[in-house]
């Protein structure tokens, strides 16, 4: 015991180095250890899943949406915020589009389908694509008012400017057994007799055909309408004289 108290120091010391050797000792073989793992890795990495390729176009496209937001569209008679349209019906009282048509006869519909200006007074007689009919005319023959190439047929726009009736200027005014007596309406003319299959002078009709026929006038009295068949010898056309008409 007088050897320890006296030697204190230098025990110390000497349980210190032990500790340090033994310490030393452990480190040296866990790093001995740490690199034989480590080689063994190397040399049999670890396999991994192969990774998707890059979505390069699909990423370019969400960003180009990014740049460029869609824009909100509607259909029907109001969208969102868009108050529903009104108008002043033909009695003087508020309307809307669900309640009365605008421009009758032609449907709210049908205007509202080609976006033509319900709200214009004109709109049936307006021509948004310029080729001659006007929207109510492209109503009437089912086509499309805003395609320049979809109209209705070009007989359509004919009209009758004007006619005029002429009388015929022959007239049956007699008969004798087989043979007619013809005169003009105008009686400028001597009479004409003629036969079954006779051409009347100055004209292109012969005589094709005698019905003889009788009927009772207001007093009960038998007349004589027999008919004179006449055929224009040019077109052929067929037009029968009632005698004294």
């Amino acid at each position: 015991m007088d050897w320890l108290k006296k030697n204190y120091e230098r025990v110390v010391l000497i349980a210190g180095v032990a500790v340090l050797l033994v310490s030393a000792f452990c480190i040296f073989q866990h790093a001995i250890g740490f690199q034989s793992q480590f080689t063994e890795l190397q040399s049999h990495p670890t396999q991994r899943p192969a990774s998707p390729p890059g979505k390069a176009k699909e990423a370019e496209d969400a960003l180009q949406k990014l740049h460029q937001p869609p824009q909100w569209t509607f259909g029907g008679r109001s969208g969102l915020f868009v108050p529903e349209k009104h108008f002043i019906g033909t009695d003087g009282q508020p309307a809307t589009l669900q309640t009365t048509e605008v421009h009758p006869p032609v449907p709210n519909e049908w205007i509202e389908q080609f976006g033509l200006p319900i709200a214009d007074a004109d709109v049936l007689e307006q021509d948004p694509d310029g080729d001659g009919f006007n929207n109510f005319d492209e109503w009437q023959g089912h086509t499309n008012p805003i395609d320049r190439n979809s109209h209705p047929d070009y007989l359509t726009k004919l009209k009758l400017k004007s006619f005029s009736q002429e009388p015929f200027r022959l007239v049956f005014a007699s008969r004798t057994e087989d043979t007619f007596g013809i005169n003009t309406i105008d009686l400028t003319q001597p009479t004409q007799f003629v036969k079954i299959g006779d051409t009347i002078a100055g004209t292109h009709f012969r005589v094709a055909k005698f019905t003889e026929k009788t009927a009772k006038d207001r007093y009960g009295t038998d007349i004589d309408v027999s008919e004179l068949t006449l055929e224009n010898t040019e077109t052929h056309e067929q037009l029968t004289l009632v005698k004294e008409k």
